[in-house]
């Protein structure tokens, strides 16, 4: 009988492997979808401070608020004529 006893040793040892095995491969699992969902944070943080700062560089070109800041801050004033010059494009060499 003794041979039946070592087999059933080494059945276990392979199970309680089997089992470790499978626990360490849970644990690996989570670990990886822990670590996706604060990435998915961080893009979705990281898109939010994008589409701010596209809605401020909008409204720090927009015509409204320069010329705005003309005629407050420089003083400047608005024209009351405008001429327009017409200025050719330079013609090609062959």
């Amino acid at each position: 009988m003794p041979v039946v006893s070592g087999t059933w040793l080494f059945v276990a040892i392979g199970v309680a492997g089997l089992c470790l095995l499978y626990l360490w491969q849970s644990t690996l699992i989570l670990d990886l979808t822990a670590r996706r969902e604060s990435a998915k944070e961080r893009l979705t943080a990281t898109l939010e401070v994008n589409r701010w700062l596209d809605f401020q560089i909008g409204e720090a070109f927009s015509l409204d608020r320069i010329s705005e800041i003309a005629r407050t801050r420089l003083h400047m004033v608005e024209p009351t004529s405008i001429r327009y010059v017409h200025v050719a494009s330079p013609t090609r060499e062959p």
